[in-house]
């Protein structure tokens, strides 16, 4: 029984002993990694993510009254509201709960309430998305509920608004995207700027994907990650003022960055443009088996989010300039959106454990912390399963 139907059947007992009541239905949705294409979502670029076998399960069941009961075991907590009251959150994943509710609410007249239990294995805060996916899985819990066939990139874009309207922060849909439409075995391919999507087969012969959590929490609503959504914007309004012809993110080029006075959003831009050139040389060297070339670029964007971007840490630093110096890691970033989390290694299959010893030993001896080291592999994007299903 792999990680998921373990979730499955756990929250599918959980709410019967909650609640003394069969759940109707579970909803599924992965968190995420990001290969590369890092902080370009919000601005209409381009990205490389996949879901990652780690979930959020959320099991629903409608009530007759106007009650809304929802359950986090993770946190220990619940959410007991009623829909004719008026209501203020009181910590984050109640925001995320509530903003998914109301925002569904204000397309779809909610006439009746239900009882709903959230769990997950997503680590929280390291950077592959715990949030997005509790959006995601609780908007298509929504989404089922009342009946109201959105389909897919409508979800995504609703749970958007959740991070804009009830977490203030300005981030773009690479998360949500990752954890709604991905395909086990194969990585997405965003281009923003459409709102379109590919798929690259992520089988890479004798390579995989390993994260080390370099135990610093991301906290996107305090940090800066707002602030760079609106030096990237403020230095566009600059480009379209000299060159009348550039209307768009997308057709900036580095001659445009003369129009940019100010150093700090010139560097912003910077990192734009490359990193997009980056996700396209990485899908050529991924068509091509050209792995080294495919870690050269991950580490060469660390290097542009650490200088260009500055949102990287002392401690995804030194996890990276670690990982590069193994013979057998091949590159190695910071990734999502900075601050803390993760870094995102290349490293061969047969060293993983080689790999994991090392950078465990160094991280320990520099930080006095320890290091959690994860392998992932890309797994389906959300679904609904049946209670039925659940109990076959």
């Amino acid at each position: 029984m792999d990680t998921s139907e373990e979730l499955v059947t756990r929250t599918t007992d959980a709410f019967l002993h909650t609640f003394h009541a069969q759940a109707s239905y579970i909803s599924k949705a992965p968190g995420r990694i990001n290969i590369i294409g890092e902080h370009t979502d919000y601005n209409f670029g381009l990205s490389m993510p996949c879901a990652i076998n780690r979930w959020i399960v959320i099991a629903f069941s409608p009530r007759k009254d106007r009650r809304v009961q929802v359950v986090s075991k993770d946190f220990d907590e619940y959410l007991n509201i009623d829909l004719n009251d008026s209501y203020k959150p009181d910590s984050d994943w109640k925001k995320y709960v509530y903003g998914c509710l109301k925002i569904f609410s204000s397309i779809q007249p909610v006439e009746f309430g239900f009882n709903a239990f959230i769990q997950g294995d997503i680590p929280i805060g390291s950077g592959v998305s715990s949030s997005a996916a509790l959006e995601v899985a609780f908007m298509n819990g929504l989404n089922k509920l009342y009946n109201l066939k959105l389909d897919d990139l409508t979800i995504i874009k609703l749970c958007q608004r959740v991070e804009h309207e009830y977490l203030h922060v300005k981030s773009g849909l690479l998360d949500q995207y990752a954890s709604q439409f991905s395909k086990a075995n194969h990585f997405l391919v965003l281009d923003f700027q459409n709102m379109s999507h590919s798929y690259v087969p992520a089988e890479m012969d004798d390579y995989c994907w390993v994260l080390c959590n370099s135990g610093v929490k991301r906290a996107l609503a305090g940090s800066k990650y707002s602030e760079r959504v609106l030096e990237t914007q403020e230095a566009l309004k600059h480009i379209t003022k000299k060159f009348p012809t550039v209307n768009h993110f997308r057709e900036i080029k580095e001659i445009h960055l003369s129009a940019i006075k100010d150093t700090v959003q010139q560097k912003r831009i910077q990192h734009y443009i490359l990193e997009n050139k980056r996700v396209k040389d990485a899908l050529d060297a991924l068509k091509e088996n050209d792995y080294t070339r495919f870690g050269a670029l991950l580490s060469a964007s660390h290097i542009s989010l650490r200088d260009l971007y500055e949102v990287s840490c002392e401690e995804l630093d030194f996890l990276m300039e670690q990982a590069i110096t193994l013979p057998y890691c091949l590159g190695s970033r910071m990734m999502g959106g900075g601050f803390g989390g993760c870094t995102i290694n290349l490293v061969q299959k047969n060293h993983v454990e080689a790999f994991s010893k090392h950078i465990k030993t160094v991280y320990q001896n520099q930080f006095n912390k320890s290091t959690e080291i994860n392998e992932y592999y890309s797994v389906d994007g959300a679904n609904l399963i049946s209670i039925q299903t659940c109990l076959k």
